[in-house]
């Protein structure tokens, strides 16, 4: 009998400690994507992009909606990112206020490219700014003097594309974010790229990208700059840079397709 008491309580003095360990607390999930932001008077709330209806939801801290947003997006376009939700980051009124992407896509007779345009809208979805051809963002906060809008603008219609750097100067700041994570892009997938670095051949995983689906390989070099986009073999699951002629050296790789685009990845090509 006292051996068995002393396996139970050694037991239970084990276990204690465990048990008083915090753990994740599933909270709910959503069909798009969504992000939290820290409003300047209404503290964090939680907003997504609705792809399919065009709006930006916001919900309070716990997930329960607080307004939706339905966005102004022309005919044959497609909502591809929402950030930079605030209240004050835009203009000097207490409204809820957002930057959104939107994209179309333009077949030709050998390839395609996608056009951007680049907005900022208010709570009431009335357009405050519009950058056709804005596809890629950042904010900088500015010490004692509001912040910065910078807006990547590119022409993908020719080759080699080019692109024009935009500057706004706001009236507030963002909150809540850290620098190295105030940027909005316009990629909508992530991918997988291994290995890397590599002597040339890439390997890549595409969650959501049918086999079939033909798909195009762009490259940009260190600047940023667009210096290669060539089709992938349908099915392949890897791009060659060494056979596209590319020396050594540091490049961003992201695969295109006519209904979806992956992050840039960062790839090393070595000798």
């Amino acid at each position: 009998m006292r051996d068995y008491l002393k396996v139970t309580i050694t037991l239970l003095f084990l276990l204690a400690p465990i048990t008083g360990i915090a753990q994740p607390d599933y909270q709910g999930s959503f069909n798009y994507s969504g992000n939290y932001a820290k409003l300047e008077k209404e503290g964090y709330k939680f907003y997504l992009m609705d792809v399919a209806a065009e709006q930006c939801r916001i919900y309070n801290a716990d997930l329960n909606l607080w307004k939706t947003v339905q966005l102004s997006i022309p005919n044959n376009r497609w909502l591809s990112d929402i950030q930079f939700l605030s209240q004050n980051l835009f203009d000097s009124d207490d409204g809820i206020e957002f930057l959104y992407v939107y994209y179309q896509y333009v077949q030709t007779s050998t390839s395609y490219y996608y056009v951007y345009t680049t907005c900022v809208a208010d709570e009431n979805g009335s357009i405050l700014l519009e950058v056709p051809g804005g596809s890629w963002t950042e904010v900088k906060n500015i010490d004692n003097d509001g912040a910065r809008l910078i807006i990547y603008v590119y022409d993908y219609s020719a080759f080699p594309y080019s692109v024009q750097t935009r500057i706004y100067r706001l009236p507030g700041q963002l909150m809540g974010i850290p620098e190295n994570e105030v940027k909005s892009g316009f990629q909508e997938e992530a991918t997988a790229v291994y290995p890397n670095p590599s002597n040339g051949t890439f390997n890549f995983r595409v969650p959501g990208m049918p086999q079939a689906e033909k798909a195009w390989a762009v490259v940009l070099d260190g600047s940023g700059k667009v210096i290669l986009r060539q089709p992938v073999n349908q099915g392949d699951e890897r791009v060659d840079l060494r056979s596209m002629g590319l020396p050594a050296g540091t490049y961003y790789l992201r695969l295109e397709t006519s209904k979806l685009q992956t992050k840039f990845q960062k790839v090393v090509l070595v000798e």
